[in-house]
């Protein structure tokens, strides 16, 4: 039993532990901070001023007699005085609640970006694993609402004291036992809120996963991505039908817990009830017995009620500020994230010469959360101004090469250098600057042209005629032209004013963000797989002249795309099994590039027969 007691001191001790908010919290608004507890300050001086005046007025109207002609002078005086400072009293409590829901608010919005801020600095890894994705889920719905309520109650919870401070120091001189009594009866509240506080928290941690899934189902309802697809294979009851019976099973195990907390909260309040009715009257026969005064009964009447409700709200008050601070823990939890990719204390300079060669040598990789490796021993060179081709099946680890290349992994084994020099003495940022991928699955910004293309250069001034001659160079200066409001035009229907985009013309303002890059190295990865024939040729034919004196790494699975470069790398089983030039190449016998390219005349020729 005692180490059971122990265990919940600890465990409430734990997370209560307040320290790291309060800094947080002063860390964002501390003028602000400051402020708000002053006028709470103020607020219970003013409040205890109001009681004492009342105090001092009845007593002056029981002792009406023994003041003659001052009577009606000095009632009226003290009638002045409380309302003068009921009035005061009136008017900082009503600013001191607008500053704790100003400083909430603004501490949440904080909170927010800080949030978003964090996440942006963490490496891909953490969104390919669903324990991340959990803790995230958790921290992003702690910061729209609990940063707040921790302030608020903590701020409650300071007025709740003050003010329980100033009715304690009444009530003592009317009998001592009135706040002793008040605190046993109403701690059982306190400690049945922090019960299941504890128990909503552990049980929503656990459904995490199952909210995830509902989310994601959702999305899949409502989502544009997903609703023509959804609508073709009529998978909207079937879906619905999932999502419906996920929400029913959350909702019925969380109704089951609130239905327990009520019945035994009832329970609490009838025992907290009674015990509150039992001490006015001990305090009534107290009075009978005439071992009190009659100011004193009244201030007890007035205030007792009020203090009774003043220790139930300041129950309320610890159980939420204790439920609001084991939510921002979740915050804290996202925060303790860190980076696993890191940029060293002393970075090498990125090398100011154009013709830098990129040498991928004998690296090997492993996902964090796989048994088996992702590539094995795989070397490549990428020459300064030389278009590099990458063939390969499905799964030979072209894409994961690419994330290497970019650095949002590093290799287990091996080394990439840019210009001689290993990437990872790199600064990170700048490396990543060196590089423009056109990903398989490309962002649809639903932004204007303009800021499609200009997401290419962030970190610059938009450079108007190099922006329009990478559109040029990537054709959707064709389309974009024959938009109403030209490269001003909102892509997409998400929002208001926005132009239809299809697939081919998204992946063009795609290319062309690449090709506006100040990048030395431009990477395609199947970029080029919703052109059509006509566009796909276009842009290849004069390739080498559109990217200018950058090199580029092609990856495709269409070879009359990749025939045309100056050197092919063929990947199978997780490493490179062939290289050479596509006339080399179609030369190994029973080689894997040459069956590809075979195949692909094959489906050419059906094709054009047809």
């Amino acid at each position: 039993m005692a180490t059971s007691i122990s265990d919940r001191i600890k465990k409430f001790r734990r997370n209560l532990n307040l320290t790291r908010t309060i800094k947080l919290i002063w860390s964002i608004a501390p003028g602000r901070t400051v402020w708000a507890v002053l006028f709470i300050v103020i607020e219970s001086v003013l409040w205890f001023g109001t009681l004492y005046t009342l105090k001092l007025l009845i007593d002056s109207v029981a002792l009406k007699g023994t003041q003659g002609d001052d009577f009606l002078s000095n009632t009226l005086k003290l009638i002045f005085l409380a309302g003068i400072v009921s009035a005061l009293y009136n008017c900082v409590k009503s600013y001191s609640t607008y500053l704790s829901e100003y400083l909430g608010a603004k501490i949440s919005q904080a909170v927010d970006d800080r949030i978003h801020s964090h996440t942006i600095k963490l490496d891909l890894s953490y969104y390919e694993s669903p324990e991340y994705l959990d803790i995230l889920k958790r921290a992003r719905e702690a910061g729209n609402i609990h940063p707040f309520a921790v302030v608020v109650s903590l701020f409650d919870l300071i007025r709740n004291l003050l003010m329980m401070l100033a009715v304690g120091s009444v009530l003592i001189t009317i009998d001592w036992m009135l706040m002793p009594l008040l605190a046993v009866f109403v701690l059982p509240i306190l400690l049945v809120r922090i019960k299941f506080s504890d128990r909503l928290y552990e049980w929503q941690r656990r459904q995490t996963p199952l909210e995830r899934k509902s989310s994601y189902l959702s999305n899949l309802l409502t989502g544009d991505s997903s609703a023509k697809e959804i609508r073709a294979f009529s998978l909207g009851k079937y879906l619905l039908d999932q999502y419906t019976r996920i929400r029913q099973t959350l909702i019925k195990d969380q109704m089951k817990l609130n239905k327990r907390r009520t019945f035994i909260e009832m329970a609490t309040m009838v025992m907290v009830t009674s015990a509150f009715y039992a001490i006015t009257a001990y305090i009534i026969f107290g009075a009978m017995k005439g071992s009190t005064s009659v100011g004193d009964i009244a201030v007890f009447l007035v205030i007792f009620p009020q203090t009774f409700t003043i220790m139930q709200a300041l129950a309320s008050a610890i159980s939420k500020l204790y439920q609001g601070n084991i939510y921002v823990a979740n915050i804290f939890e996202l925060f303790d994230l860190q980076p696993k990719l890191f940029t060293p204390k002393s970075t090498d300079p990125i090398p100011a010469e154009k013709n830098l060669d990129v040498e991928i040598r004998n690296i090997h990789f492993k996902y964090p959360h796989a048994d088996a490796p992702a590539l094995s021993d795989v070397s490549i060179r990428l020459p300064a101004g030389k278009i590099v081709a990458l063939v390969g099946l499905n799964g030979a680890g072209k894409s994961t090469f690419i994330k290497l290349l970019c650095r949002l992994y590093d290799p287990v084994q091996g080394s990439i250098t840019l210009g001689g020099t290993d990437i990872r003495k790199f600064n990170i940022d700048e490396y990543r600057r060196q590089i423009s991928t056109v990903f398989q699955d490309f962002v649809r910004y639903n932004v204007t042209a303009r800021d499609c293309i200009k997401y290419g250069d962030i970190e610059n001034p938009l450079r108007e005629d190099e922006m329009r001659e990478a559109a040029i160079n990537s054709g959707a200066n064709e389309f974009i032209e024959r938009f109403p409001n030209g490269y001003d035009t909102m892509m997409g229907r998400v929002f208001d004013e926005g132009h239809e985009v299809s697939i081919g013309q998204w992946q063009k303002l795609a290319i062309a963000r690449s090709f506006y890059s100040p990048s030395r190295l431009i990477i395609f990865d199947e970029a080029t797989s919703a052109l059509d024939a006509k566009s796909e040729s276009e842009l290849f034919q004069s390739f080498r002249k559109r990217i200018g004196s950058r090199s580029a790494l092609v990856i495709s699975h269409r070879l009359s795309t990749v025939k045309h470069a100056d050197y092919i790398y063929v990947m199978g089983d997780k490493t490179v099994v062939e290289s050479g030039t596509h006339e080399e190449l179609v030369s190994i016998e029973n080689g894997v590039y040459a069956r590809l390219f075979q195949t692909h005349l094959e489906k050419q020729i059906a094709v054009e027969s047809d």
